[in-house]
């Protein structure tokens, strides 16, 4: 029966279960009482109505001659007293036979809209990817100019201005830097929905990124008094990983760690190896976040209850681009968290990427 799904003319496979119909019917006559073939009829009748070509009274007609052939197999048999009871044996056989492929058919329909409508909406978010991209990438130059014309003014001519237009200045840089954060991430957002964030993958010591990466963010770390350690027991540790992308990931994970700790805490990155994995820990004594808020952490702009300790900003992509990008490296991403308790945010990725 498998061909039935390879024709595409539905006239064709109307005849083909109208003569798989006969065929069992002529067995069911041959054989008479020993076997039930309420089973048989109903195999080509499910698989028309499963057929995409498939009109409704195709499958009205086939139930209606399976019941009446069942119906005669019964009667030939002579094994009833009267004739009312094959009549009303085929009759409750024909409304089994009619529901079972009408609801089959039912849902062949729904799943037909459901495939239509996702291609819709996969289509649309095409369109909102391409969108963001081409918007994110015109805003992001002349963002660039006014962030480093900023920059600029306030380096070489600040001792000629006033300190009232330097904090001017100052408001402009860091709002600028703001802007182009979120539209990196927007950009960063658009490549991973549309497929197009390609990772270039190389074998480096994992352990001397770390290292790099803890330098780069203790110095932020300074401003709440902050201190980030290391705790691993391998000097060195080679892994095949894009640096860039990865960068990405440790630089959000260690400074949503350093804005939702208090002053004077410390910050514990852990990097082990267990059971063929490399696991990686981002450990505070921070505000916590709630169990029922965990679920939404690694969403697009999800944002929780528990707020920086000093008015630290968040866009609420960081976390759900670093689960993109530890996912194209075949690593998975998870959190640990309690109110008032902390959080450990970790990763783990297979020492081979084959």
């Amino acid at each position: 029966m498998k061909s039935i799904f390879y024709v595409e003319n539905s006239i064709t496979v109307l005849l083909i279960a109208i003569l798989t119909i006969f065929c069992i019917g002529y067995v069911d006559y041959l054989t008479g009482a020993e076997f039930g073939f309420s089973f048989f009829y109903l195999i080509p009748i499910s698989l028309l109505s499963v057929h995409k070509s498939t009109k409704l009274v195709s499958i009205v007609v086939c139930a209606v001659l399976a019941a009446i052939l069942w119906f005669t197999a019964d009667f030939l048999e002579g094994k009833y007293s009267m004739v009312f009871f094959p009549i009303w044996n085929g009759t409750v056989r024909l409304i089994i036979f009619n529901a079972i492929g009408l609801l089959i058919y039912y849902f062949k329909e729904k799943d037909k809209k459901l495939k239509l409508l996702n291609d819709k909406l996969q289509g649309i978010n095409e369109e909102k990817n391409k969108f963001i991209g081409i918007a994110a990438h015109d805003t992001r130059s002349p963002l660039g100019v006014i962030y480093s014309l900023s920059d600029i003014l306030i380096v070489d001519f600040k001792e000629n201005l006033n300190a009232e237009i330097v904090e001017i200045l100052e408001i402009i840089k860091r709002t600028c830097k703001k802007s182009l954060t979120i539209i990196e991430n927007l950009l960063d957002v658009s490549k991973i929905e549309s497929g197009k964030l390609i990772l270039q993958l190389k074998q480096q010591d994992f352990i001397a990124f770390i290292k790099n990466q803890i330098y780069i963010n203790q110095i932020l770390a300074q401003n709440k008094d902050i201190e980030i350690s290391l705790q691993t027991e391998y000097e060195q540790l080679q892994l095949e990983f894009d640096e860039h992308y990865f960068s990405q990931v440790i630089d959000n994970l260690l400074s949503n760690a350093i804005k939702y700790s208090n002053r004077n805490t410390q910050i514990i990155v852990t990097v082990k190896v267990q059971d063929k994995l490399l696991r990686t820990e981002v450990t505070d004594n921070g505000i916590g976040i709630s169990e029922a808020e965990q679920q939404n952490l690694f969403k697009y702009f999800q944002t929780t209850s528990s707020r920086p300790t000093e008015g630290e900003e968040s866009t609420g992509l960081g976390l759900a681009i670093s689960k993109q990008i530890i996912v194209l490296h075949k690593g998975s991403i998870g959190v640990r968290s309690a109110k008032n308790r902390g959080s450990t945010f970790f990763f783990e990725l297979p020492l081979s990427q084959a």
